[in-house]
């Protein structure tokens, strides 16, 4: 090999290098998202592990929806390597059902149907900490949707990072 051949070789890897960096710069723009779908979706499993072991059909059923919703909304952020659109559309929806749901759920731990949906509250001292729990959820749900209109706008942090790079590329 010449000097010519290797100083391309040496070009095009580092151009293939940028762009992979690139690639993952756009990925990681959804870290903090995929991060709480993925919160979601274990508490629901825990909810529906425990529901489980109560017996209690109608914990089981919601939890199992919710869980189901979290893992599909999971598989589309995961195809954001591969995709540069900014919207995430099933994860809005996603976001915006488990906020309804934490809602309904949290009104419904003060009525007599608690019983049936958590088996497991066992004393005021669990609500309260269940009730904690949900209004985490909302305020989570609330920071995603917030962080998704960042990013359709192009007004997240990571937007500016991906194009100070792409115009100083190696």
């Amino acid at each position: 090999m010449n000097k010519e051949e290797v100083a391309r070789e040496k070009t095009e890897a580092a151009k293939k290098k940028h762009e992979a960096s690139i690639k993952y710069l756009y990925f990681s723009r959804y870290l903090m998202i995929r991060y709480v779908v993925t919160i979601f979706l274990f508490s629901n499993l825990m909810w529906f592990i425990i529901s489980a072991y109560y017996g209690s059909r109608v914990g089981i059923f919601a939890a199992l929806i919710m869980d189901i919703y979290s893992a599909v909304a999971s598989f589309e952020q995961l195809s954001k390597m591969h995709n540069r659109k900014r919207d995430i559309p099933i994860t809005r929806v996603y976001l915006y059902v488990q906020l309804a749901f934490n809602i309904i759920l949290g009104i419904l731990l003060f009525t007599s149907l608690k019983k049936e949906i958590f088996p497991f509250i066992i004393n005021q001292d669990t609500m309260y900490f269940m009730l904690g729990f949900l209004l985490i959820g909302i305020f989570l749900c609330l920071l995603c949707e917030y962080r998704i209109r960042q990013i359709i706008k192009n007004q997240d942090r990571y937007y500016k990072v991906i194009e100070t790079f792409k115009q100083h590329q190696q």
